[in-house]
């Protein structure tokens, strides 16, 4: 019951800062959209700083999970390319306005939150690193790539791809098929 009202109240938080940005959120509107009193928010979080840190490394979290669970799907890297980009177009979905918001109010995040961020984004890119690696063992790649700049190309490539999707087009997610960029990634520009 604590890690449920805990999520709920995170998920409460992700709409709010996202509606509102950092300086604009306020914890009523939380803890209202939560079903909770202000009160209660403050047993679970020191501070509306805290608050913003969780939720922040609570979507990392949800990140992880799903980068984990596209790479280690059973198949081809092509197969694990086309979920990996599924989920990463859900993901921007769903935190668009908290990662505009992060680009925009960047001085709320302190130091530690920053190096914090900065050891997650790389544990997130060694783990493309790693299924790019057991491709090229594999022989689906080819034997001379190099494993960072084909992670670099991959991540950077979906990112991109989504992001003027999603932000700049306002497509719908079920309306966007990632196979035309999985073709090019995986079989280049020659």
């Amino acid at each position: 019951m604590v890690e449920k009202r805990r999520k709920e109240i995170l998920d409460a938080a992700t709409e709010i800062f996202s509606r509102y940005g950092y300086y604009g959120a306020k914890m009523e509107d939380i803890a209202k959209k939560a079903g909770i009193g202000k009160g209660t928010i403050y047993s679970y979080f020191d501070s509306k700083e805290a608050l913003f840190y969780e939720m922040i490394k609570h979507a990392i979290e949800e990140y992880e999970k799903g980068l984990d669970k596209a790479l280690n799907i059973e198949g081809a890297l092509e197969e694990r390319l086309h979920v990996l980009c599924q989920f990463h177009g859900k993901y921007l979905s769903k935190y668009i306005d908290i990662t505009q918001i992060i680009v925009m109010e960047r001085e709320v995040f302190s130091k530690e939150l920053v190096r914090e961020l900065i050891k997650e984004k790389t544990r997130l890119f060694n783990r493309v690193k790693n299924a790019v690696k057991n491709a090229i063992s594999k022989g689906e790649l080819r034997d001379d790539l190099d494993p960072h700049l084909a992670s670099i190309i991959i991540i950077g490539s979906i990112g991109k791809f989504y992001g003027e999707k999603i932000c700049y087009g306002r497509e719908k997610l079920n309306k966007i098929d990632p196979k035309g960029l999985i073709d090019t990634i995986l079989r280049g520009l020659k």
